[in-house]
């Protein structure tokens, strides 16, 4: 469409504008990057009245020559600007499904699957994605590692856990045509502000709780009752919210705070008779995020179908549990874990599986992130490892050295910090004994290291394999 097709679309809501140019021009495409914008997009964007908000606005505008620019009722005052459209905030979404509909619609080919939980949404929906074409229903999973499919990476790199509800919109509609199922993490952060808005979910899931993101939802109430948006807001009616057996608290807590509230528990590996399960499903954590992927499968396709399966068949995610072999029978594994609960999920788990090995734990936690889990990270970590070594993780805009004064405060036995991330796996792995494990918690898959709002090429792997390449 054209931009005057565009505006007259829009028109009804529009409260102001500024001088339209070009109205003959096409207009293909709907974002909410404008540091990325071209004369095709029409981009959404809040402006807020204070000097950063201005200033990182204008920043991003510099050099681009969006179509159209949708802003805030309200900051016609602080943006020097053409082809800009003002509009009552609260209906953004109103007016991006309108476009969206337009220009990328759901043709609801696709089931969508929401799964949320302050751990292991990133498995289970990697995991729900391999049963699902497995069982001859090919579908996709979109969260932190991008979106996949079995065979691998559709889409490399996400800007957030779940997407924008534009972005999600345009995955959905890319992607429709060829899959049948898409299985998605939902983020508190998501569910709170609505990024699913109009996308009825199919099925969903709970994986887990524990703390997180107090930084953003200031207590665990509120953190817990925005997760709990995910069946009372978007799962179909008649559908139940799927949560692990071994989560029983969790199970009670929901229904104690909705006892109306349609929840299941999964099946269990035992109940489903798969015994033969790979080192991987050795953690009853994991054991958890494969029991919901297969109860999610069930849900959906019928359950005479799951009895075929075997996790032998079904890769595991990178930097989930991911185990490199060293030398004298010792091994170094990479994985996300970045919370209290999970730390100490995965500190039991390679206990229990490798029980004649000594553990050293290399980790530390993001900046601008809940400061209050950090000596929390720090106590966890001290109540099961031989050795620590606290480093950065993404300091972001916080100084790392900050970051670990505050791990260390929950930490009673001894450590080492080092700072420079790299520098201290390499300690790590340079102290290695014979049967040694280093763990290296944090970052997982992630190939950057955030520091000051510049993402530097990092990987955990890339320094492990360098250091086996001596």
């Amino acid at each position: 469409m054209n931009k005057k097709e565009l505006v007259d679309v829009l028109n009804a809501d529009i409260a102001s504008r500024n001088t339209l140019t070009q109205l003959d021009g096409v207009v293909s495409n709907i974002t909410t990057n404008l540091q990325t914008a071209t004369e095709a997009d029409v981009v959404f964007y809040k402006v807020h009245n204070n000097e950063k908000s201005i200033e990182d606005f204008n920043k991003r505008l510099k050099g681009k020559n969006p179509g159209l620019i949708v802003l805030n009722h309200g900051a016609e005052s602080l943006v020097k600007a053409d082809n800009c459209i003002f509009v009552d905030a609260a209906k953004f979404l109103i007016l991006q499904k309108k476009v969206l509909d337009i220009m990328f619609p759901n043709k609801g080919l696709m089931k969508i699957i929401g799964v949320t939980g302050t751990n292991g949404k990133t498995t289970t929906v990697n995991l729900a994605m391999q049963i699902s074409t497995q069982l001859g229903h090919p579908a996709i999973s979109v969260g932190t590692i991008g979106v996949q499919d079995a065979n691998g990476a559709l889409i490399e790199d996400l800007e957030s856990t779940t997407p924008s509800y534009v972005e999600f919109r345009k995955i959905i509609h890319r992607f429709q045509e060829k899959y049948q199922a898409c299985f998605v993490e939902v983020s508190s952060h998501a569910l709170a502000q609505d990024r699913i808005y109009d996308i009825a979910l199919d099925a969903a899931a709970w994986t887990s709780f524990s703390q997180d993101h107090l930084d953003y939802h200031k207590t665990m109430e509120e953190y817990f009752d925005a997760k709990m948006l995910i069946e009372k807001k978007y799962l179909k009616e008649g559908k139940s919210l799927v949560v692990p057996s071994f989560e029983k608290d969790l199970y009670q807590n929901i229904l104690k705070k909705n006892p109306n509230a349609h929840v299941k528990v999964a099946r269990t590996l035992d109940e489903r008779k798969m015994m033969e399960r790979p080192l991987f499903y050795h953690s009853s954590y994991n054991q958890s995020n494969a029991e919901v992927a297969l109860q999610l499968n069930s849900d959906l396709w019928g359950e005479d179908k799951i009895d075929s399966l075997s996790l032998k068949n079904i890769k595991t995610p990178l930097g989930r549990f991911s185990v490199i072999e060293m030398d004298n029978e010792g091994m170094a594994i990479v994985d996300y874990a970045h919370t209290p609960d999970a730390l100490i999920n995965i500190g039991e788990a390679i206990k229990k599986a490798f029980p004649n090995h000594s553990l050293t734990v290399v980790f530390g936690c993001g900046g601008n992130r809940d400061k209050t889990k950090r000596p929390l990270m720090g106590k966890a970590v001290a109540g099961f490892a031989d050795k620590v070594v606290v480093t950065s993780d993404n300091p972001r805009d916080e100084a790392p050295e900050d970051i670990i004064i505050d791990i260390i405060a929950g930490i009673s036995t001894g450590y080492e910090a080092v700072v420079d991330r790299k520098k201290a796996i390499l300690f790590a792995l340079e102290a290695m004994k014979k049967k040694e494990i280093v763990l290296i918690a944090g970052k997982g898959h992630e190939e950057y290291q955030e520091i000051k709002g510049v993402k530097h090429p990092f990987s955990d792997f890339n320094i492990v394999s360098q250091f086996k390449r001596g």
